[in-house]
């Protein structure tokens, strides 16, 4: 579930140099000179915006169906803070010139940004605060582009880019010389924001109306209206500092510090049990690539849950639409009793099943996500079938590893990598993900992956918001941290939005990948240690069958047949019901029994299939073949 980051109190205030005794760097080109001379002057002038040094702020804020109050706080040349109430959340952040941090909005964990998150930050502070017009532009560049035209008027636009992060557009009115839409990128997505309403405070102008529009999420709209506005206080240090955390601790049922929670594997995902509110143990999928713990729509209305608000959100190849619901207390179980309990759990509702449990066979009442994980370190003993969750304040690392850095793409730990010897850089770590590797449609686009892997064959995959087209390939070797191995398969994202359409990461890495190890994911150091398993030397197999199938309630249907596969050369078709493999029901299998007869046969192998199509049954064979 992605979401654009910024802050959302988008006040441009005044930022002159108060010293220039340093030879200044004219990164500015004339024409975009008298563009920023006239703003300077529409805005108050030169003596009234130099004399702005600080600026403290109340507004009203309206988002995802829910209202609320945000508060923001600037110091020069670049320090920020907000403090944002909305709904259920609360989401606190600040840089202070050097460090920049957030609260997790569901738990109030305190997260310091490093990696893209951190240059995001630093850019932000380059903006909020004008930088830009500085006589230097403060280590920037700008530049003019010319005018554009959209629904809300006409623009000068000037292309800023600040020394660190990503350039932003900034469209000023003709008529008044005031800034009036700024258009910002946050990987992906693309934020256009509408600043209007300007009113004189301390001889300066500042817009009172800021409307921030994420491209095609419009319920996603972000409007923050000013109460009240005041400059020159003085304010301390300690705001723009991270906070103390206002986390409740979670309850280990068992053993303090530490618990064991036996898991299934199915499908190639992690499954836990959860108890939501005192209720039946339900199966949750564990996922680091879920920025929010996450519940089904049906499965919410069952308990009786309340919702609120209405976001659109991201899953791996498209967008959902989910609401929000605040749980009283959620366990996720061990055996023996034993397990973890958190209160007062913020969560995302959104209709999972729909798309999912075909898939899987079987519902799904939710998602673990980040807003749980990152409280814990957690160890994922796959050939055990153990996740481990330890306290953070009393894990010591014990194995065998050298512990892999990572950065936190948003909420997903991202380490380098390396495919081929030559194509190279930060992939998610998503346990969410039962591929190898799923590399970003930027990624594939920008080596042209296309060409240059061979074979490949196109399928079909899932994730929160539908399903998309990818292509499977193999590449010639693979590389994470000390380890590699030969002949992976990938996925070539045919994703055109979502997280799987990243432009800031190469990749996403899967069960494939991660079930070869013991993984410990330490989010407090940012450390992933991987051990080697059973699996580790294992070769990528992939479906000798070419066929997909679905189960709908008590019947179970081809959900795809691969051109020229097998499975279409014995005459099997998409829709086509499956009624028994082998002389066997089909509902006495598991989709992992199937998957293993797929991938693990020999080439040359037979399988018969009943199957019914209109009404009438028929009889075929499928003779398994390599694919790829």
């Amino acid at each position: 579930m992605g979401r654009f980051r910024s802050n959302p109190f988008a006040l441009p205030i005044a930022a002159l140099a108060l010293s220039l005794a340093a030879a200044a760097r004219a990164e500015i080109t004339p024409e975009a000179k008298k563009v920023v001379d006239r703003y300077v002057e529409a805005t108050g002038g030169g003596a009234a915006r130099l004399a702005v040094h600080s600026l403290r702020a109340k507004a009203s804020v309206s988002a995802l169906g829910l209202t609320g109050v945000t508060w923001a706080w600037s110091r020069m040349p670049d320090l920020h803070a907000t403090e944002t109430s909305l709904g259920p959340f609360k989401l606190r952040e600040g840089f202070d010139g050097s460090k920049a941090w957030r609260t997790d909005p569901s738990t109030g964990k305190v997260v310091m940004l490093d990696g893209k998150d951190l240059e995001d930050a630093k850019s932000g502070a380059y903006f909020e605060n004008e930088a830009w017009i500085e006589p230097d532009q403060a280590g920037g560049k700008v530049a003019l582009v010319g005018t554009e035209k959209d629904s809300t008027g006409t623009y000068t636009v000037l292309e800023v880019t600040p020394p660190a992060g990503r350039p932003r557009r900034l469209g000023f009115e003709p008529k008044t010389g005031l800034l009036g839409r700024v258009v910002a990128k946050r990987d992906q997505q693309t934020v256009v924001i509408s600043l209007s309403d300007y009113r004189r405070v301390g001889g300066a102008l500042f817009p009172y109306r800021s409307l921030a529009h994420v491209t095609d999420m419009p319920a996603n709209d972000l409007l923050v209206t000013v109460d009240s506005m005041w400059v020159n206080e003085e304010i301390p240090d300690s705001r723009f500092s991270p906070p103390g955390e206002e986390v409740a601790a979670p309850r280990y049922l068992q053993t303090p510090g530490v618990a064991k929670l036996p898991f299934e594997y199915r499908g190639r995902h992690v499954w836990l049990k959860v108890s939501v509110n005192g209720g039946e143990p339900a199966d949750f999928i564990y996922d680091t690539g879920a920025s929010i713990t996450i519940l089904d729509s049906a499965y919410a209305a069952r308990l009786g849950l309340a919702t609120q608000g209405q976001l659109q959100s991201q899953g791996a190849g498209a967008t959902g639409t989910a609401a929000f619901s605040k749980l009283e207390v959620m366990r996720v179980l061990g055996a023996g009793g034993d397990g973890v309990e958190v209160k007062d759990q913020k969560v995302g509702v959104l209709s999972l099943n729909g798309i999912l449990a075909p898939f899987f066979w079987r519902d799904v009442a939710g998602v673990v996500g980040y807003d749980f994980i990152s409280r814990f370190v957690n160890q994922i003993d796959y050939d055990a079938r153990v996740v481990t969750l330890y306290d953070p304040g009393t894990f010591r690392y014990t194995g065998s590893a050298t512990g892999i850095p990572f950065t936190l793409a948003g909420t997903v730990p991202a380490v380098h990598m390396k495919l081929d010897g030559e194509y190279e850089g930060d992939f998610r770590l998503d346990v969410g993900s039962s591929s190898t590797v799923d590399l970003h449609s930027p990624f594939v686009k920008r080596y042209d992956l296309a060409s240059k892997v061979g074979r490949t064959i196109e399928g079909m995959s899932a994730g929160f918001g539908g399903m998309f087209h990818s292509r499977a390939a193999r590449m010639k070797k693979i590389q994470i941290g000390p380890y590699s191995w030969e002949r992976p398969i990938v996925v070539l994202s045919g994703a055109e939005s979502g997280a799987l359409a990243s432009e800031d990461y190469a990749g996403n890495v899967g069960n494939q990948i991660l079930e070869r190890f013991r993984c410990t994911l330490d989010y407090e150091r940012h450390l992933v240690y991987l051990e080697p398993g059973r699996r580790y030397e294992q070769p990528d197999r992939f479906s000798k069958a070419g066929l997909l199938l679905g189960r709908y309630g008590d019947t179970v249907r081809s959900m795809e047949v691969l051109p020229e596969s097998p499975a279409a050369k014995a005459g099997m078709r998409t829709g086509d019901v499956v009624v028994t493999v082998n002389d066997k029901p089909i509902l006495g299998y598991s989709p992992d029994d199937l998957e293993a007869m797929f991938e693990n046969g020999k080439a040359g192998e037979t399988i018969a299939f009943e199957i019914a199509r209109e009404g009438k049954k028929k009889k075929v064979k499928l003779r398994l073949e390599d694919l790829l």
